[in-house]
């Protein structure tokens, strides 16, 4: 694997070891059930059953106040030509006044290769932001991964690149909230180990196992869970363990990771929710109140991280098009020399020289006219 590192103005070089993965001893068996449940999936097929949205709320594991929010939404769409799954996560919320959040959209084939997976990272701290983002891109010979991280004014880019072989029954993030529906859609519940990156954003094993499931009371029903712990050995550290129940249908009921002060809980089961047909339950109404969102901390977290989306989104148009700076520089300056007293109409004729339908006439005719009104009345 070939490693290439850039860095900002004021940026140190540095390096992400991600050529030594911290794979350990690894259970035959676990991997043969992986692979079986791979071969098993159609591969020009979406699975249907597992298109739909799911929404927690992220809980204080001390206080029970809500601090944030999780909504993990997959749909069918096409990556290149192929029939794919469109992975879409978005975790947020305020730790400390400070907005923190973690966004991912993932391209997945139905046998759960990443043929693109965008994941984006934020902590607002006021004065030294940081975010880091990585993009995994699958190539002819395997797959890149390029990861930029940025703090305060430091911007530092790191590509790697790994071959087909070592990326052999690799899940990503996307690819793994597919793989936990199916698992419960399918009544897979065998143990299997796969390929991950770590926490350091090497490659590391990762072993899906069943855990005792149990019965809930959500809204006066009670409905069954299907269990699944999520562990990922990491290299010189220890290994990070996530408990996830499900509903029958494969809707997350709750998801928890081992040593966390927070936890994630959906609030009311969902309106698309496949239940039992002998299940007796009416759905409680609530009424509608007035909205204060300002006041209600999901609302003012998913406030927040759309509002970071768009300046980041904006940011990169910006950069993608530097001419809009010139061009606006040019009419800003124009403006001020002239100062014409219709400023719509100097617009106007401004940019209509940039038109290739536009009349052909004297640029800036109207503003001219404007301008030497304006001096002769002084």
């Amino acid at each position: 694997a070939v490693v290439s590192t850039q860095s900002g103005h004021y940026g140190r070089d540095i390096t992400n070891n991600l050529r030594f993965p911290a794979k350990m001893d690894v259970d035959q068996s676990l991997i043969t059930e992986a692979d079986n449940f791979i071969s098993k999936l159609d591969d020009c097929r979406i699975d249907s059953r597992i298109l739909f949205k799911d929404r927690l709320v992220t809980l204080s594991e001390n206080t029970g106040r809500e601090v944030g929010e999780l909504t993990i939404s997959i749909d069918s769409s096409t990556y290149s030509g192929k029939e794919c799954y469109l992975v879409q996560a978005n975790s947020n919320g305020i730790v400390d006044t400070i907005p923190v959040g973690t966004n991912i959209t993932a391209y997945v084939t139905p046998k759960l290769e990443s043929l693109e997976h965008t994941q984006h990272e934020y902590v607002n701290i006021p004065g030294n932001p940081l975010t880091k983002r990585s993009v995994l891109s699958q190539t002819d010979d395997g797959y890149q991964l390029v990861l930029t991280t940025t703090e305060g004014g430091t911007e530092t880019v790191t590509t790697e690149e790994f071959t087909k072989d070592e990326m052999a029954r690799f899940i990503s993030e996307g690819a793994n909230l597919v793989l936990q529906r199916l698992s419960i859609i399918l009544g897979v519940h065998s143990r299997m180990s796969f390929n991950v990156f770590s926490t350091d954003n090497a490659l590391a094993n990762v072993s899906y196992s069943p855990i005792e499931s149990h019965s809930v009371l959500l809204q006066n029903v009670t409905l069954e869970t299907i269990g699944i712990e999520r562990c990922v050995d990491n290299k010189d550290e220890n290994p990070t363990t996530w408990k996830i129940y499900f509903l029958s249908d494969g809707h997350m009921y709750t998801r928890a990771q081992v040593g966390s002060p927070v936890y994630m809980k959906i609030k009311d089961i969902p309106e698309n929710f496949m239940k039992d047909e002998d299940a007796d339950w009416v759905f409680p109404d609530f009424g509608k109140g007035k909205l204060h969102w300002e006041d209600d901390i999901e609302m003012l977290s998913h406030f927040l991280d759309r509002k970071e989306e768009l300046k980041e989104d904006h940011v990169n148009y910006m950069k993608r098009h530097p001419e809009l700076k010139a061009i606006l520089g040019d009419f800003l300056q124009f403006l001020l020399m002239r100062k014409p007293s219709d400023v719509i109409e100097f617009a106007a004729d401004f940019f209509s020289s940039y038109s290739a339908t536009a009349e052909m006439k004297p640029s800036f005719a109207h503003s001219n006219f404007v301008n030497q009104s304006a001096i002769r009345s002084e």
